[in-house]
């Protein structure tokens, strides 16, 4: 063997090796950012180590198979709110065979035909990925043509109509015609601006000095911290008989100083579910992948019997790393004020453990991060003031408007007020949130038109809007007042 030929033999080996080496440590555990073919937009970089979160083919499946499947893992977590929304362009509307001649056009059976991942050049608010004339596909030829249908739309162009205060794709509870009509005519600001769900009864709390005292002396808790034991006292926690060992000492006698999230979670179930639907509390989301089990991802390399002393090794070298199980501040994409970074997004980012303060849960803890115009507005707008003045007694109960009032609504059931601790849920189309918050106090026309204002926006709604958005006035010449439409 000539020596050449040996330094060749010995060069390939060696790539050969090195080569498996990195694809272990890349494929079957490691982190696996460095194989991103693009930054991953909206919040979706909490993500990026969890990558079988979205991507469940299985090694070497076809294009159509992986296509297929990656579309199934976006309705995980967005079903239940398509399905909240009355979704206007649902997948069976393009299922059925006499639509296969818009799908070469855009494809309506996929979510990722609109919403293409790791392409942030190309890549808009709502996570859109096409341009914004996309509607031109399908409503510009023959029935279909909506210039020809309305008169009020010949003259439109097709990057009009998803204007605010006009079309959504999926989400229009707040913007059919039907609605639009029904509330025609409706003045700017309520005669009685309140928030009906904010005037429900509290459970009764301890209020003064001396039932605080006989509560306190009345139960197991520790005597070392006065003040942390007063203010549990006069909590719903104490009212509902949820002492210092339910939070810190849940399961065994042993004391734990600082419980985490899932000693909340067990009481809150309902506002688990909702914070790990919102940006906050996603990597709470229960269908977030977990860490790879070597043994499994061997198999499916077609090693059917792994040793277990392979197994073993592998998991020390590969240490496939976990999900952080909270986001943090250092990792947000929007603006946040210097002094917030370093925390951790959990349950007492904003609720003190032992203490009620609405204030801090629903205005203080949130200004407290964020920077951008609109939250730095709230303070001198009118809605603070609302608030101040509830506050001090010169506004009724519900009468004020926090960021948490707006941001995460509260519900009525079975006579207690119930937070949706999503804050995605009425934030992006901004049209979401009409008919669950701004229509507690304002008109249906003022709310679209103070949506479509940027300005007005970004000072946190500080005036009055200074462009009108005429879809109320097209509805009107178009449509019959109906005496109850399915969509009012």
């Amino acid at each position: 063997m000539s020596r050449n030929l040996f330094l060749w033999m010995l060069w390939g080996g060696l790539t050969l090796v090195g080569a498996s080496i990195v694809f272990a440590k890349l494929y079957i555990g490691g982190d696996r950012t460095i194989l991103l073919p693009g930054q991953t937009a909206g919040a979706h970089h909490q993500l990026e180590i969890a990558c079988e979160t979205c991507h469940t083919s299985k090694p070497f499946a076809s294009q159509a198979k992986i296509r297929k499947d990656i579309n199934k893992t976006c309705q995980t977590c967005h079903k239940d709110e398509l399905k909240a929304a009355d979704d206007s362009h649902p997948k069976k509307k393009f299922t059925n065979p006499r639509m296969a001649s818009y799908w070469e056009k855009i494809d309506g059976r996929f979510c990722t035909s609109c919403h293409a991942e790791h392409q942030p050049e190309i890549t808009g608010p709502m996570m859109l990925t096409l341009q914004g004339d996309y509607c031109v596909a399908c409503h510009s030829q023959g029935e279909q043509d909506i210039r020809k249908d309305r008169e009020s739309h010949a003259d439109l162009t097709f990057d009009t109509c998803a204007s605010s205060g006009c079309h959504n794709y999926h989400d229009n509870r707040a913007i059919y015609e039907d609605f639009l009509v029904k509330h025609a005519g409706e003045p700017w600001l309520s005669a009685k601006p309140v928030i009906a769900v904010a005037t429900l009864q509290p459970v009764p709390r301890a209020t003064d000095a001396a039932e605080i005292a006989s509560y306190i002396a009345s139960v197991d808790a520790p005597r070392t911290n006065t003040e942390i034991s007063q203010d549990w006292a006069a909590s719903a926690h104490a009212a509902a008989d949820v002492t210092c060992t339910s939070c810190h000492a849940p399961e065994e006698d042993i004391w734990i100083d600082a419980p985490g999230q899932d000693v909340c979670a067990d009481c809150h179930k309902g506002a688990k579910k909702s914070f790990s639907l919102g940006r906050h509390g996603m990597r709470g989301h229960a269908k977030i992948s977990k860490p790879r089990d070597v043994e499994k991802e061997l198999k499916k390399l077609g090693w059917k019997t792994p040793p277990a002393g392979v197994v073993a090794g592998l998991e020390v070298y590969l240490n496939e790393p976990a999900q952080p199980s909270a986001m943090t501040t250092d990792e947000a994409r929007v603006a946040l004020l210097a002094e917030s970074h370093g925390q951790g997004m959990t349950c007492v980012s904003c609720h003190a453990p032992h203490k009620e303060d609405p204030q801090n849960t629903a205005i203080t803890g949130c200004l407290s991060c964020h920077g951008d115009d609109h939250s730095r507005s709230y303070e001198n707008s009118p809605h603070f003031a609302a608030w101040q003045a509830e506050l001090a007694g010169d506004a009724p109960a519900g009468s004020g408007v926090t960021c948490a009032t707006c941001h995460l609504p509260q519900t009525e059931r079975k006579g207690a007020a119930v937070t949706n601790h999503n804050q995605n849920d009425t934030l992006r189309p901004n049209e979401k949130m009409i008919r669950p918050v701004c229509m507690n106090c304002h008109g249906l026309e003022f709310a679209i038109d103070a949506l479509a204002d940027p300005a007005l926006i970004s000072n946190n709604f500080s005036g009055q809007p200074i462009r009108h958005v005429e879809s109320i006035d097209w509805a009107i010449k178009r449509v019959e007042p109906p005496e109850q439409g399915a969509n009012q």
